[in-house]
C-alpha cells in the first residue's frame, strides 16, 4: 500500500507531462521509500525500470537485457554486447513516445564498472526529447559527488534532483488510522514517519504485540535493523556499531564517544563523517557562553531504540524475547515519553512546510546552552528563528496538566535571547492545560487529541 509523497509525485508528473528531456537524480538513506515512490510514478507508463544489483558488470548488463527484451519481444536469454548497444536498443524500444528509463541503486553498477557513468553521460547528452531518465541510490555521499564533482561525467547533466526524507506528519498517520491517540503517539515516538517501519505495523495487534513481533523476536523484521538501514558505505560494522551504540547511550560529543569506545578521535571523526553523509547521525550545537560546540544524535529513533534495547540483548531475545521486553517496560516507556518531543517537532515541520507558522523557519531543533546569564543551563525542546520571530517549543508527556508555572519557566529560559525578538510559544501536552494558563495570540496549545484527531 502506498501513502503520501504528494509533493514529490506532483513534481514528477509535472515533468513527465512537459514532454521535455529530463535527467533526474533521486537519493536518500536506505529504506526511506525512494523505490516505492518511483515505482508508483512508473506504474502504467511506458519504459524500463531496472533494479541494479550487487553483481558483476556483466551480471547487471544481463539483468538489464532481460528487462529490455520484454519490451522488444526478444528472447529472454539474449544479452547485449555492452551498455552502448543496450542503450541503442532502449531508444529503439522508446520510439517517439514518452519513455521512462529508471536505474534503481545506480551506485551498484558503478562499483563494478567505472566506465558506466561516461556511457550514461553520452546517452543523456544525445537522447531525444521524449526520454525521461532517473537514477536512484541510497549511497547519498556517492550520488552527491556524481552531481557536484567537476570531474565526474554526470556533472551538470541533471535537470532536477530530489532528496527523499521522512513522510509528513499527516502522511505517517495514514498508516495508523483507527488507533487511539496515545497509541499513535507511541508509534511515531518509536518510528517517526519512516514508511518502512510504519508499513510493518499490524493494526490488529497492540503496540506491545507489534514491538515483540518486530524487534523482540529472533525472526522479527527489525531484529537485525542496522543490516537493513545502514548504507553500503557503512558496512564495516564493528566501529559503526560501537559509535552508534555509544551515541544511543548519550555519549554525544566526539570526545565522549572516542573515550567510550577507546578509539582515537581522528579515526572516530572519519566514521562520524560517513554517518552524517548517510543521514544516520545529525550534527547539533550546544552553546557555552560565547562559544558553541557540536554533538551528535542518531536521527532515526527506531535505530536509537535498537542500539539501546536490542543490540546487547540479542542472545537473550532468542531465548525469551517476551520476557526481555517485559523486563524493559519502564525504560522503554521513558524512551517513548521522551520521543513526544520529536513527534511534536515532526508536526511543526509539516506546519512550517505548509505555511501555517508565523514565518518560514530553518529546521526546528532542540536547543541547549550552558553557563547562561541566568546562572543555570537552558534546554528548550524546540527552537528556531525567522527574522525577528523566535519560535519556542515545549513538550510535556506526563499525567499532569501543563501549568502557568511551566510557561513562566520557559519564558525565563528564552530571556537569554534578545528582548526585541518576538516570541511565539508552541506548547504540547499529553494531559491538557491547567485553568490558570495564560492565553494570547502568541501562545499555541496542542493536546494529543489536537495532534491525532482523524480528519
Amino acid at each position: 500500500m502506498f501513502f503520501g509523497r504528494v509533493k514529490e509525485l506532483e513534481e514528477l508528473e509535472r515533468r513527465y507531462s512537459g514532454n521535455r528531456k529530463e535527467f533526474g537524480v533521486i537519493y536518500g538513506r536506505r529504506r526511506i521509500g525512494k523505490s516505492a515512490l518511483v515505482r508508483h510514478f512508473f506504474d502504467g507508463k511506458k519504459g524500463v525500470f531496472f533494479q541494479a544489483k550487487q553483481d558483476t558488470s556483466y551480471g547487471n548488463l544481463k539483468s538489464f537485457s532481460y528487462e529490455l527484451n520484454k519490451l522488444l519481444r526478444l528472447p529472454a536469454s539474449f544479452v547485449y554486447s555492452g551498455w552502448q548497444e543496450a542503450f541503442d536498443a532502449l531508444l529503439q524500444a522508446a520510439g517517439n513516445e514518452r519513455f521512462l528509463f529508471i536505474i534503481d541503486e545506480y551506485p551498484y553498477i558503478v562499483s563494478q564498472d567505472q566506465a558506466f557513468p561516461s556511457v550514461l553521460q553520452e546517452f543523456v547528452d544525445h537522447a531525444p526529447e521524449n526520454i525521461f531518465t532517473i537514477i536512484l541510490g541510497s549511497d547519498v555521499s556517492f550520488l552527491k559527488r556524481e552531481l557536484e564533482d567537476q570531474k565526474a561525467p554526470l556533472y551538470k547533466r541533471k535537470t532536477f534532483e530530489m532528496r527523499i526524507g521522512r513522510l509528513l506528519f499527516d502522511e505517517a498517520l495514514l498508516f495508523l488510522e483507527g488507533m487511539p491517540a496515545e497509541e499513535k503517539c507511541a508509534y511515531l515516538s518509536l518510528m517517526s514517519s519512516y514508511p518502512y517501519y510504519l508499513a510493518a505495523v499490524d493494526p490488529k495487534e497492540s503496540f506491545s504485540e507489534n514491538l515483540e513481533r518486530l524487534l523482540f523476536n529472533e525472526f522479527g523484521t527489525f531484529y537485525n535493523l542496522p543490516d537493513q538501514v545502514l548504507s553500503n558505505s557503512t558496512k564495516v560494522q564493528d566501529v559503526y556499531n560501537a559509535i552508534l551504540r555509544s551515541a544511543a547511550h548519550r555519549h554525544y560529543s566526539l570526545k565522549d564517544i572516542s573515550l567510550d569506545i577507546h578509539e582515537e578521535s581522528s579515526k572516530v571523526s572519519k566514521y562520524i563523517s560517513t554517518l552524517l553523509k548517510s543521514e544516520i547521525l545529525e550534527k547539533r550545537s550546544t552553546f557555552m557562553g560565547n562559544k558553541n560546540s557540536h554533538y551528535y544524535v542518531i536521527a532515526d529513533p527506531m535505530l536509537r531504540f535498537w542500539y539501546l534495547f536490542v543490540y546487547d540483548r540479542q542472545e537473550l531475545i532468542r531465548i525469551n524475547g517476551k520476557r526481555v521486553l517485559s523486563d524493559l517496560s519502564a525504560p522503554i516507556r521513558e524512551f517513548l515519553d521522551k520521543g513526544f518531543e520529536d513527534t511534536a517537532l515532526l508536526f511543526l515541520d509539516q506546519e512550517n512546510r505548509r505555511g501555517k507558522l508565523p514565518g518560514v523557519f530553518p529546521e526546528i531543533q532542540n536547543f541547549r546552552a550552558d553557563k547562561t546569564s541566568l546562572g543555570r543551563s537552558v534546554e528548550i525542546d524546540g527552537l528556531s528563528r525567522s527574522g525577528d520571530v523566535l519560535l519556542v517549543v515545549e513538550c510535556k508527556y506526563r499525567n499532569k496538566a501543563f501549568s502557568s508555572a511551566m510557561l513562566e519557566h520557559l519564558k525565563e529560559s528564552t530571556s537569554i535571547f534578545a528582548e526585541k525578538l518576538h516570541r511565539e510559544y508552541y506548547l504540547f501536552s499529553k494531559s491538557g492545560f491547567s485553568d490558570d494558563m495564560e492565553h494570547g495570540d502568541n501562545i499555541h496549545e496542542y493536546t494529543l487529541e489536537d495532534l491525532f484527531q482523524e480528519k
